[in-house]
């Protein structure tokens, strides 16, 4: 079930990442809007261990919380770039 979960959450990405490229927005409000799509569920599984360190299991929470945050920029980033490609073609 988790990793039905993360593929969703990095296909989600790579489709606001291509629809976010698409939009007439200026590159600022763009960026902040991406950072605001990715954040919330790696926070969700980073947060907890970053506040009880002393639990256990709370090093492959952060672990897992900052892999999920690389992976959703990267996924981000790679709908923006296949969508300019895209528009580069037509």
């Amino acid at each position: 079930m988790a990793q039905i979960l993360t593929a969703l959450y990095l296909l989600a990405m790579l489709a606001a990442g291509w629809r976010l490229f698409g939009v007439d927005w200026s590159r600022g409000v763009k960026v902040v809007s991406a950072v605001a799509l990715v954040c919330p569920i790696p926070l969700l599984v980073l947060i907890p261990g970053v506040l009880h360190p002393e639990r256990p299991f709370a090093g492959l929470l952060q672990s897992i919380g900052v892999a999920l945050l690389i992976c959703g920029l990267l996924c981000m980033g790679g709908g923006a770039s296949a969508a300019w490609l895209r528009s580069r073609r037509k």
